[in-house]
């Protein structure tokens, strides 16, 4: 519900970087199915986390993209926790998109 409502505008309903509003952008934004793929296979949670909370940077390609951790804050009234639990649920919610992944070590008993 919350890559639909702040991200799919962009990023498109399938995160594949053609939304209704991506032909408006100066930048294209970034098939978001293939982050692993550009780091090696592993979803880059980090990355991602940094991106929502801190804003793009250049590695990200455009700073069309809003800073979301300040809305998040603003929306749920400065609870630093519920905007980490946003973010967290939007960058689970992303791997869980991911082409070619590589498939994470399992514990063995």
């Amino acid at each position: 519900v919350m890559y639909k409502q702040y991200c799919a505008t962009c990023h498109g309903a399938d995160a594949k970087g053609h939304g209704p509003a991506a032909g408006s952008l100066k930048a294209l934004p970034p098939d978001l199915t293939t982050l692993a793929n550009r780091h090696d296979g592993a979803f880059p949670y980090s990355y991602v986390s940094d991106v929502l909370l801190l804003g793009p940077f250049a590695a990200h390609g455009s700073v069309a993209m809003p800073t979301w951790g300040p809305i998040f804050l603003y929306l749920d009234k400065q609870n630093e926790t519920a905007v980490r639990q946003r973010i967290k649920n939007l960058s689970g919610y992303l791997a869980s998109l991911q082409i070619g992944q590589k498939p994470r070590g399992r514990a063995t008993i």
